[in-house]
């Protein structure tokens, strides 16, 4: 699969790298592609990662990705082009209490929508194997094809995918997450992970 990944720091950077190792074609979008750190991060994935322009990776992409920070919503997705019956997912977050899912939609015109990645640090999004288990992530969105190839690339990548289903039981988790984040990270630091277990998995053990 061709995928975009617009930003390329500690998220975008670590998804790249473990969706390339499965044989997908990344391409980062960047306002600098040909930077030094850019072309370290290229050197580190190996030959299925390139950069490019913004509106190029985009263009490139049948899923894109967008892991920048917060503030950089508008000016990213204005710079990324035509997103119709693209496939974007939202791995952002906002830390001014406005939804970060509702931005993302309001500018990714007629793209279709999907939220993950943004519910786990990025150390857990670089091993998410912990012991026995692997970690959750959450995923929602409002088109079931579109979540179904999200829900596939996070497994992928070695997750525990959980859809949440609409949109607030999405921003109920994220208030949990931020709470468990407040709680445990001073005594677990960044590498931890939640893992939700159902009834199911135990039946199927």
């Amino acid at each position: 699969m061709n995928i975009a990944i617009i930003g390329s720091g500690h998220i975008g950077g670590t998804l790249g790298k473990a969706w390339a190792a499965k044989g997908h074609l990344v391409t980062f979008g960047s306002r600098d592609p040909q930077s030094e750190r850019m072309r370290a991060l290229l050197e580190s994935i190996g030959p299925n990662a390139a950069a490019a322009s913004v509106k190029k990776a985009t263009a490139f992409g049948e899923v894109v990705v967008l892991a920048v920070p917060g503030t950089e919503i508008e000016r990213v997705l204005e710079e990324a082009g035509d997103l119709r019956r693209k496939i974007v997912v939202n791995a952002t977050i906002l830390f001014d209490g406005r939804s970060a899912d509702a931005e993302v939609r309001r500018f990714a015109n007629g793209a279709r929508v999907v939220r993950a990645f943004h519910t786990s640090t990025w150390e857990a999004l670089a091993n998410p194997r912990f012991g026995v288990a692997n970690a959750t992530l959450f995923i929602n969105g409002e088109d079931e094809e579109a979540k179904q190839t999200v829900f596939l690339l996070g497994a992928e990548a070695g997750f525990d995918m959980v859809d949440t289903g609409g949109a607030e039981a999405m921003a109920e988790i994220e208030k949990a997450l931020f709470s468990f984040w407040t709680a445990l990270s001073p005594r677990f630091g960044r590498d931890y992970a939640i893992r939700v277990l159902r009834r199911e998995e135990a039946q199927s053990s």
